[in-house]
């Protein structure tokens, strides 16, 4: 009798087990662990914060676990192309499409959100830019000016954009003693830019995630036509030719879901709905398709 009490006891616990796990499975709590992601991106969408925002959600839903590496994006893009890398989302696209055509993605450019550039500056605006209808105009005065100017100079999107717009304004500040090429990340090349008082062109929601620690700064020009910034995603070709002959294994599943999830409602109304509350206002916009 007491070895059939044992054994009904036994079968009872396991039961309760086995409800139990297959209730956490249902409400979401426990997923099984699928493996690594590996998101090469730029410094401004990990510094913003969004990133952050997004990534245990998708972790926790799928099981999947995100290794992000933060970097310009030209320096994001070779990690691609090393292999090191399963998945871009990056702001460059001279860059982007230079990937693709050189066999390197598995996917289109998927252009999915966007938002800002701005200029920062000292409050008093010693060139003043803020009148400017164009980011061309206030480099423009910035260099008629002779006033600091802080360069990220390290070939990311945000380099890119300032050179491009360096360009159409037709100054080449290279040589000049007030603009400084610092060579590092959106958000170390604010806090020089505090620093020296200097102006500075950086996406919105890189400057507001850090504005308390930027007391010498604000934003001077905002959301001119000139200053839009497009984020888009690229899968990593497992089958690309440099890889032949390599060690190199691209975690293709894994990027598709996190491109799948990215571009899921469910993540947009994430997106939509980041920086609201503690900023005031949203950092980053759905492309409408």
């Amino acid at each position: 009798m007491k070895k059939l009490l044992a054994v009904l006891l036994v079968m009872a616990l396991a039961l309760s087990f086995a409800a139990c796990g297959g209730k956490q499975a249902e409400e979401g709590t426990t997923v099984p662990e699928k493996g690594t992601i590996r998101l090469a991106t730029t410094t401004s969408v990990n510094d913003s914060g969004l990133l952050g925002y997004l990534l245990p959600t998708f972790e926790q839903k799928t099981g999947y676990k995100v290794e992000v590496a933060s970097a310009g994006t030209g320096i994001a893009i070779g990690y691609a192309k090393s292999g090191d890398a399963d998945l871009l989302l990056v702001h460059s696209k001279k860059q982007e499409e230079a990937f693709i055509n050189d066999g390197f993605a598995s996917t289109e450019r998927l252009s999915f959100m966007y938002n800002f550039f701005v200029i920062a500056g000292p409050a008093d605006d010693p060139a003043g830019i803020a009148t400017t209808a164009t980011a061309a105009d206030a480099f423009k005065k910035i260099a008629e000016a002779k006033q600091p100017f802080a360069s990220r100079g390290d070939n990311s999107g945000t380099h890119n954009k300032e050179t491009g717009i360096w360009e159409s304004a037709g100054i080449d500040p290279a040589n000049e003693s007030w603009y400084n090429s610092l060579g590092s990340g959106m958000g170390d090349t604010l806090t020089k830019a505090n620093e020296l008082k200097a102006y500075v062109l950086t996406d919105k929601a890189t400057f507001l995630s850090m504005k308390d620690s930027l007391a010498n700064l604000m934003i001077i020009k905002a959301e001119a036509d000139d200053m839009k910034n497009t984020y888009s995603l690229l899968g990593v070709n497992p089958e690309a030719t440099e890889f032949a002959g390599k060690d190199v294994k691209i975690n293709t599943e894994g990027a598709q879901a996190l491109i799948d999830w990215l571009l899921s409602d469910e993540a947009a109304a994430l997106i939509k709905d980041y920086g609201v509350k503690e900023y005031g206002e949203q950092l980053f916009y759905l492309i409408e398709k």
